[in-house]
Parts: C-alpha cells; sequence; structure tokens
C-alpha cells in the first residue's frame, strides 16, 4: 500500500529512520547536476515533482541523493527545518544516514505539510567526514476554492459507529496552571507589532493560539531519549504577554512523569516558536502530554497524547482459570436454541441494484436478534461484510456493488427486546453484572456468533464463504474481535476501529483517575452506588470473562486496529495492550493505526485505506478443506 510498517504500526511521519539505510543503488540523480570540482560527499536535494508544487493528493515529498566518494563509510544525520512565508519555522525534523564508502544513496522522505503557503526547506547533512546546508523551496496548495470543485463524499452510513455519538461524551479538557522548573528553548521569535492596527477593542481582549506538534506525526517514538515537540505561540492579544510555558508528562492514570518549562516573552500581536525535547522516558506505553500556558494574561491547559516503544506493551492477563471452558459451554448452551432463521424480502429497503432482506433468529436464552442482509442483484458469489453495531445503536441496511452486507442488530435493539432482558430499565453494560452465567453481554457476544452461523448456513444465497470480513467500530469493533476468537477459521480478516472493554481493571483505574467520569466507569460506577454492597472485585470477577484481551491470542485472522490517543472510553493503552496480544504469527499480518490528535473516532480519511484493505483481504480467498 505505499506506507512504512515499523514495528507493527503505521508511520505517517517524514521517513525518520527508515532512514535512508538502504541498499545502495545508482544514483541518477547525479547526472542531471553539473560538478566543477569533485566533493568529498556530493549530494542532490530536490523536491519529488518538476514544479514543487503539493497538495493534499500529492502530499509534500523531497527526494535525496548521496555520492560517497571517500574510501570510509559516511554516516550522520540529515536535520531539516521548514520555515512559511512569514519567516516563521513551521515543522524540525531529522533522519538517520549512512552511506558506504564509493557508493551511492537514494532516497524519498515526507515533510509533513498541511497548510496553505509557501515555503522553504533548509537542510543540513552532517556525516563523519562532511557537512553540507541546502535550501530550497516549494509550495503547498489546499482544497479547490470553487463550490463546484467541493463535491461532498457520499457518506458512509456506517460512519456512525466511528464516532463519538456511540458513547456518552468525555469530560472536557480542565484548565489549570502548571509551574515547574524553567529551561530556555533552542529557538525563540518574537514579533513585535507596535503600529497602531486599529483595533477598537482593549488591551485585554484577546486570545493565544497555542500549535503543538510532534516531532513524529503520530506521536509514537522509538528512541526514549529524543521524544520532540515544536510549539508555535500566537499572541492576539494587543498588548505584550510574559510567563511560562510548560510541558507535563504523565501515565495513562494520572501519575507525573516529568515536566519542562520555558519562559516566554510575547510582543504585541507576536508569535514565538519553540523546540522542546522531552525528559528521557524509558518504559513502553502511551502517555498523557498537559501543555500548559501561563501568561500575563492568560492560562489554560490543553491536552495532548504520545506513545513510547508500543510493539512492547503490555499491561498482565486477568484470565479466569474457566475463561475457555466458560466460552465452550456457551456455545454449547447456544446449540441447544434452534436459530428457526426467517429471511423476508424487504421491498421498500431493495434498490434497483440490491435486494434487501430482514433476517430473523433466535438466540441464547430464546431471544430474538434481526439485522439485515444486502445483496446485490447481479447473479454470482460475493465477498460477505459483517458488521456489529455500537453501545445500544441500531445499524440499517449498507449497500455495496461488490459485497455482501450483513448488519446484525444484537438483542436488546428491539425497544420489545430490550424491555425482556432489562426489565428494570438499568443502564444495558450493568444487567446482570454480578452474575457471568446471567450477565448480559454472555447473551450478546453469542448473538454475533448466531449471526456468523446464519451466513454459514446460507451460503446458497450468493456468498462466498472463503471470504468473511467483520468490521465496526467501538463496541462494533470488539464484538467483531470476539466473533473472529470464538468462531476461529469462520472470519478471514477483522477491521476494529476504537475497540472498548479492553483490560477492564487498567480501565476501571484510569477512569477513576479522571476528576469526571466518562462511559463505561461512570456506568459502573453509579451502579456501585446504586448497590452499596457491590464491590469493584465484585464486579471485575464478572468482566474478566469478557475483556476483549482475554479473546485476542484466539484469532487467527488479520486485523487493520485504529486507536485515537485521547479516547475517553476505552484507555489507549489498553487497546494498544490487546493488539499486542494477538499471537506472532497474525501480528505478523495485522497493521495497528494511531491517531494522536483524536478520541473515540477516526478520520475520514481512514476510509480510504480501510477500502483498500478489504479489497486486499478478499483478493486473499481462505481454501477451508
Amino acid at each position: 500500500m505505499g506506507t512504512v510498517r515499523t514495528y507493527r504500526h503505521f508511520i505517517f511521519t517524514s521517513m525518520a529512520f527508515v532512514g535512508l539505510w538502504l541498499t545502495c543503488m545508482p544514483v541518477h540523480a547525479f547526472q542531471r547536476k553539473q560538478k566543477t570540482e569533485k566533493k568529498g560527499v556530493e549530494i542532490v536535494l530536490e523536491p519529488n515533482n518538476k514544479k514543487a508544487s503539493f497538495s493534499a493528493r500529492k502530499p509534500v515529498t523531497f527526494r535525496i541523493g548521496l555520492r560517497n566518494n571517500f574510501s570510509s563509510d559516511q554516516e550522520g544525520t540529515i536535520v531539516y527545518k521548514v520555515v512559511n512565508s512569514k519567516g516563521e519555522e513551521v515543522l524540525t525534523s531529522s533522519l538517520d544516514v549512512r552511506v558506504n564508502a564509493r557508493k551511492n544513496l537514494v532516497s524519498t522522505f515526507d515533510v509533513n505539510i498541511d497548510e496553505e503557503d509557501t515555503y522553504s526547506l533548509t537542510a543540513t547533512i552532517d556525516l563523519t567526514e562532511y557537512n553540507e546546508t541546502l535550501t530550497r523551496g516549494f509550495a503547498y496548495s489546499g482544497p479547490p476554492r470553487k463550490p463546484k470543485d467541493r463535491r461532498e463524499q457520499a457518506r458512509n452510513p456506517y460512519i456512525q459507529n466511528w464516532t463519538p455519538d456511540n458513547v456518552k461524551p468525555g469530560p472536557p479538557v480542565q484548565k489549570q496552571t502548571l509551574v515547574k522548573e524553567a529551561e530556555s528553548a533552542n529557538h525563540n521569535q518574537e514579533a513585535s507589532a507596535e503600529e497602531d492596527t486599529g483595533d477598537s477593542g482593549s488591551e485585554e481582549e484577546g486570545e493565544i493560539i497555542v500549535k503543538l506538534k510532534p516531532a513524529e506525526k503520530d506521536a509514537i517514538f522509538m528512541n526514549g531519549n529524543s521524544i520532540k515537540y515544536s510549539a508555535t505561540i500566537q499572541n492576539k492579544y494587543k498588548s505584550k504577554q510574559e510567563g511560562t510555558f510548560t510541558l507535563l508528562v504523565e501515565t495513562e492514570d494520572g501519575k507525573s512523569v516529568s515536566s519542562k518549562q520555558v519562559k516566554i516573552k510575547l510582543g504585541k500581536r507576536g508569535q514565538k516558536s519553540l523546540n522542546i525535547t522531552l525528559p528521557p522516558i524509558t518504559a513502553p506505553g502511551i502517555y498523557n502530554l498537559k501543555a500548559a500556558l501561563n501568561t500575563t494574561t492568560y492560562d489554560d491547559t490543553s491536552l495532548h497524547a504520545f506513545g513510547y516503544r508500543i510493539a512492547n506493551y503490555g499491561t498482565p492477563y486477568r484470565r479466569a482459570p474457566d475463561f475457555d471452558d466458560f466460552w465452550k459451554n456457551a456455545k454449547q448452551e447456544l446449540d441447544q436454541v434452534d436459530p428457526q432463521f426467517k429471511i423476508t424480502l424487504d421491498e421498500g429497503l431493495s434498490t434497483y441494484y440490491h435486494n434487501v432482506y430482514r433476517v430473523d433468529w433466535v438466540s441464547l436464552g430464546n431471544i430474538n436478534c434481526y439485522g439485515w442482509l444486502s445483496i446485490p442483484k447481479p447473479k454470482g458469489k460475493y465477498p460477505v461484510l459483517i458488521g456489529y453495531g455500537g453501545y445500544k445503536i441500531p445499524l440499517n441496511p449498507l449497500y455495496y456493488d461488490d459485497y455482501v452486507i450483513f448488519t446484525v442488530n444484537v438483542r436488546g435493539i428491539d425497544p420489545k427486546v430490550y424491555k425482556q432482558i432489562n426489565p428494570e430499565n438499568k443502564e444495558q453494560i450493568t444487567v446482570g453484572i454480578e452474575d457471568k452465567d446471567a450477565y448480559v453481554y454472555k447473551g450478546i457476544y453469542m448473538d454475533c456468533v448466531r449471526g456468523l452461523e446464519f451466513i454459514y448456513s446460507h451460503g446458497d444465497m450468493g456468498f462466498d464463504l472463503g471470504r468473511v470480513i467483520a468490521f465496526s467500530g467501538s463496541q462494533g469493533a470488539t464484538l467483531s474481535l470476539i466473533s473472529a476468537s470464538l468462531m476461529p477459521g469462520k472470519i478471514n480478516a477483522v477491521v476494529a476501529n476504537n475497540p472498548v472493554f479492553a483490560d477492564w481493571k487498567s480501565t476501571y483505574d484510569i477512569g477513576l483517575s479522571k476528576k469526571e467520569l466518562s462511559f463505561p466507569i461512570k456506568n459502573l460506577v453509579d451502579y456501585q452506588k446504586e448497590n452499596k454492597g457491590v464491590k469493584q472485585e465484585n464486579i471485575l470477577e464478572t468482566l474478566n470473562y469478557f475483556d476483549l484481551q482475554n479473546f485476542m491470542p484466539g484469532i487467527r485472522c488479520p486485523v487493520l486496529f485504529a486507536v485515537g490517543l485521547l479516547d475517553p472510553s476505552c484507555p489507549p493503552g489498553a487497546q494498544i495492550a490487546a493488539f499486542n496480544k494477538l499471537s506472532p504469527s497474525v501480528l505478523a499480518r495485522s497493521d495497528l493505526f494511531v491517531f494522536p490528535k483524536l478520541g473515540h473516532e477516526v478520520p475520514e480519511s481512514h476510509q480510504a485505506l480501510v477500502s483498500i484493505w478489504f479489497a486486499e483481504m478478499v483478493a486473499k480467498k481462505i481454501n477451508r478443506k
């Protein structure tokens, strides 16, 4: 797919280590450059297109070539900075490089620019016996300006399960003041606009805008001694500002790890750019980063997050000794229930290209469930996509030209059934939580299994049973993964965005450390308040049977996994630790995407990659004989 894979997560940044450590090859770029004298190292640096013009469709990429004329290997770093049309430094990054003696090397690197402007890139190449500085210009253009060019893409109706709509929102970021030991910044730019701008407001009116960017675009670092951030602080007040800018590093459960503070002075309408290296990090995991600005008239804190060596991060298993037997028995109980599959064509939901059927069945405990089956009308066998819903979210039919889509609505989605399983109208996640056999999610997990059984018992409807993929977000992502674990060999790929219910013990501890509780911990705490004799230990004893991480080793198929590092519903560290519990053979075929600025969601752009991944997976038909 053209994306560099390292340590099982995708890197969205400049190739920071892909690092120019490539096999040596002829450097054709040198043939285009006249030389008056032979240097120790000859260097070509140029934009990766002739016009040096980039856009969202053509990300900023530079090509670099090096010819080592020395009789010894040359190694070192390439440090580059990008300056915009206003002379403001907007990005600094570095690459590791090595060129063998008398050899050539060619590679490309991405420059993480996404704001419309003209820029200059200055690269300093510092090698064992040679150094040189080069500057190149380029432009980045934004989206089309004309309204007619802004054609809105057809929205995937399933996106509702990949946004915060399927859970209660988390707490807002709290403002606070952080005062730590001062440190000088390595770059300072002050602008003082003393002229009268004509603004009618008072000097107290305004704001200060802080933009904080990690050196790695996905905020995943591999070197604990080189966790770097760049910050741009823009003063909108008509008065000078003086104070401190502090970066405070905490664990996910709020324990302080380290801090860095910089004293700042901002001129009226001024701006300051900073490059800050955080104190060394030694333990793999996800860390919260609070950026606190405290000046003469402004005090605010924003929340960020980053990861360090996440492929090495893990949390303890909390698997009950009879975990496997419990789920084996649950499936045997399900086998004793006649599914009574009923398939009804829905003329109103069918289209010129698709037949849509409502599928009803009976699940564990004789509870009724249903789903929507959308089948393209042209005859043939189609790959099957199975979608599971978010927390208490009903799913409607989906329409794809090249796939059969089966959207599963588990118990409780139908209002009549909800009253049957929850007559006291409790929060669903707490129904039967004091007894693993009575817990509502035992039935929900079996509803998903039965839905998969429907597909395998009706292959004559045009299903290609060698290509079955489960997909969803939030609770639906968890149901997709658990279905793949409980029915090994029946699903040959899973797309899971922001799965919840991973490592309940960590989720509890981290949730309780927050000033304001959010789903699902708030619901569990409220249940304890209403039922005085119920302790956290009692709840966890049940939840350990339903914990996503305990199912992960049983998955046999590749997984496309996405995590937002600011997710309030399930700690991102718990999600990543669950991903890491996939077996080594499955991990080698799976991919992890990390979005540092997002919470319980993925960006729209991720859907394009999901579509490509779908196509790749269905091309790998499974032979089940």
